[in-house]
């Protein structure tokens, strides 16, 4: 079921994994990736699901401003509704990569387990086997 479809973007509820899935389709920020975000946070509460997958396969660039409001508000806004464990693909483009892990570095201070893959397979399969 898609909750939520732009240009950037999409949100979707995984009926198999009990899971909110966000599929990033290019270059998203500001007002767009915060949207795409707080979406996937809303279906989080709605659906009371403790599992996101995040397929950045195609992500591109975060900006250091994306970055930091991803650190700042999201991380706490997504646990509070709910989300307890995370499973990221990594982008495929070097840039987007670099990008993605000056995010992820920060994983270990996540109050949310968090694990990244680079293929979408095996970041579903290990959501599939973790339990709440």
């Amino acid at each position: 079921m898609v909750y939520y479809n732009s240009d950037q973007g999409q949100v979707s509820w995984n009926e198999e994994l009990q899971a909110v899935k966000v599929e990033w389709k290019g270059f998203a920020d500001g007002e767009e990736l915060q949207r795409i975000m707080l979406k996937a946070i809303e279906l989080l509460a709605t659906r009371k699901s403790g599992k996101l997958l995040m397929d950045s396969s195609k992500a591109s660039v975060v900006k250091a401003e994306d970055r930091a409001w991803i650190a700042q508000e999201f991380v706490t806004k997504a646990y509070d509704a709910g989300l307890r464990f995370m499973a990221m693909t990594i982008p495929e483009k070097t840039v987007a990569k670099l990008s993605l892990g000056r995010i992820v570095s920060n994983f270990d201070d996540l109050p949310y387990k968090a694990k990244n893959f680079s293929e979408i397979t095996e970041a579903t399969e290990w959501l599939s086997v973790s339990s709440l």
